[in-house]
């Protein structure tokens, strides 16, 4: 069996709790300041009632004094019958100095004697008699001067006799009974007011606070950190609610840095899985690229001496030709057969001398260069080229400080290879820009080439694959698709990087980034994105 509700919620809330100290502390302290009121009433009432009674006793003393000096026991008996049958009077008796009742408002007492009732200094006592309590006054008669001359008693005696009033406290307890009771309504109603004023005080100060509190505390867990209390009060409760709203406001300050650390955090995963991923692109290429130039190499060394000697002997028979044969249809068509022969082996020559280019690593030859003088040598080298395609070259040179250390026949190569792309690439003639510049990815240590064309473009499909050896979209009869790749080689024996921007009506970017001072060669990498290059 679970415990009662009221119980869960007597030890769950602080307000009730705090009511019911301060209800039942202020219901105690009442009691007991009631109960000594009560006891202080009851007593001082008392000694009022004994004094009054005692005053009465004195009077009823002093009015039988005259008959009791002129000895008229009539007048003495029927005053005391008189007096006795008063309302609240239980009886009055006389005693003489040997206890024996002279006088009584009881007749049947007369002539009866007790032990002893010479006052011990109690004037009054009260017992029970039948229904109701009973105030008993001892007042004795003393042998007053007037007396002891008489000569009817001995004037050495003191004390002649006891009055003995006795009077009924019934009334005297209704009244003190009925004051209790008022008292007591009195009590409650103000108890009850009390404990009003104390609820709406705990509810007011304690109970809507708290549960403020508890809203904002449970707000807070459950993950609004937006939540605020609003007490604006200047006691331990409202310092409390102003250190919880500014505990709120740092964890909001700190949740949003967390949020904005692990979004940063998402975005630099997110660049380095790219830029790992991009690695690892290259160095397929680059495992790619090794495989092949190392068949190349053997590839070109095995065809070189055939095709030199193809070559030759084909001329040697076509000046025989000429020389023995006569002139006429059969010698012309073979001496034009013998050059088809020899123009084929010469392409096929130069193959395998792009073979060779493209896999040997010849040592490197760095020294200090001028990147301007080198970019005005290719484009002296390529200025026929240009003239026939109708092609207007633009220099930009935008380097205070184009010192290089390089390989400058490598680097006039490779430039001269993206220049003729460049003038293939527009049949029609048209505009070709070689840039230079700061380097990108470091401005201080790095130099920049930019050949920009308005081309036709590299379609988007075939985009990634314009460094592969062997891949070219020209004709069978115009090269085998090494030209980039040499140049690819080159940058990366520079250490460098290059990257295409091109897209299918703005022509197309070629952007190499070398570094001024190259340590090794590492492999080079290359990039493609249409948005990254701006001019």
């Amino acid at each position: 069996m679970g415990k009662p509700a009221w119980t869960s919620i007597l030890k769950s809330a602080i307000s009730i709790r705090l009511f019911a100290i301060l209800f039942l502390s202020i219901l105690a302290l009442f009691f007991i300041y009631t109960s000594i009121c009560n006891h202080y009433r009851d007593t001082m009432t008392l000694e009022l009632v004994r004094s009054e009674a005692f005053r009465a006793s004195s009077f009823i003393k002093k009015s039988l004094e005259v008959e009791m000096m002129e000895k008229e026991r009539d007048h003495i008996h029927r005053t005391v019958r008189q007096l006795g049958a008063e309302p609240g009077m239980e009886g009055i008796r006389i005693y003489n100095d040997r206890g024996q009742i002279r006088f009584s408002s009881l007749a049947d007492e007369i002539g009866t004697s007790v032990s002893s009732v010479l006052p011990s200094g109690e004037q009054g006592q009260i017992y029970t008699g039948g229904d109701s309590r009973v105030l008993g006054i001892l007042n004795p008669i003393l042998n007053e001067p007037n007396c002891a001359t008489a000569g009817c008693h001995d004037p050495g005696q003191k004390v002649l006799g006891v009055l003995d009033v006795q009077l009924s406290l019934s009334s005297v307890d209704a009244a003190m009974s009925a004051a209790t009771w008022r008292s007591g309504l009195v009590g409650l109603v103000i108890i009850f007011v009390s404990a009003l004023v104390i609820a709406l005080i705990v509810y007011n100060a304690i109970h809507l606070p708290a549960k403020e509190l508890q809203r904002g505390t449970e707000a807070l867990a459950a993950g609004n950190l937006d939540v605020s209390i609003d007490l604006r009060r200047s006691d331990e409760l409202g310092q409390l609610a102003h250190s919880f709203n500014e505990m709120a406001r740092n964890l909001k300050t700190a949740d949003a840095e967390l949020r904005d650390w692990s979004q940063k955090l998402e975005d630099r995963v997110t660049v380095k899985t790219a830029e790992l991923e991009s690695i690892s692109r290259q160095m397929i290429q680059v495992e790619r690229a090794a495989s092949l130039g190392r068949m190349a190499a053997t590839v070109a060394h095995e065809l070189n001496n055939p095709l030199s000697g193809i070559v030759t002997y084909s001329r040697v028979i076509a000046r025989k030709i000429e020389k023995d044969m006569q002139e006429g249809d059969r010698r012309d068509k073979i001496v034009e057969e013998l050059d088809l022969i020899r123009s084929e082996s010469m392409r096929c020559g130069r193959i395998v001398k792009d073979l060779l280019t493209y896999a040997r690593e010849s040592p490197h030859e760095f020294k200090a260069e001028h990147l301007h003088e080198l970019v005005e040598r290719v484009t002296n080298l390529a200025g026929h080229h240009l003239q026939l395609g109708s092609v207007e070259v633009t220099v930009l040179p935008d380097l205070a400080d184009d010192a290089v250390v390089c390989d400058g026949d490598q680097i006039v190569q490779a430039l001269l290879a993206l220049m003729i792309n460049a003038v293939e690439a527009m049949p029609e003639g048209g505009q070709l820009t070689l840039r230079t510049g700061p380097g990108e990815t470091d401005p201080e240590r790095n130099v920049m080439l930019a050949v920009e064309d308005t081309g036709t473009g590299i379609p988007e499909v075939i985009r990634g694959r314009i460094f592969d050896p062997f891949f070219s979209t020209k004709a069978e009869t115009s090269g085998v698709g090494l030209g980039l790749a040499v140049v690819y080689g080159i940058i990366s024996r520079h250490g460098g990087t290059i990257r295409v921007d091109s897209g299918s009506e703005t022509g197309t970017t070629f952007l190499i980034e070398l570094p001024r001072e190259p340590v090794t060669a590492p492999p080079s990498t290359y990039e493609l994105d249409i948005n990254e290059w701006r001019t």
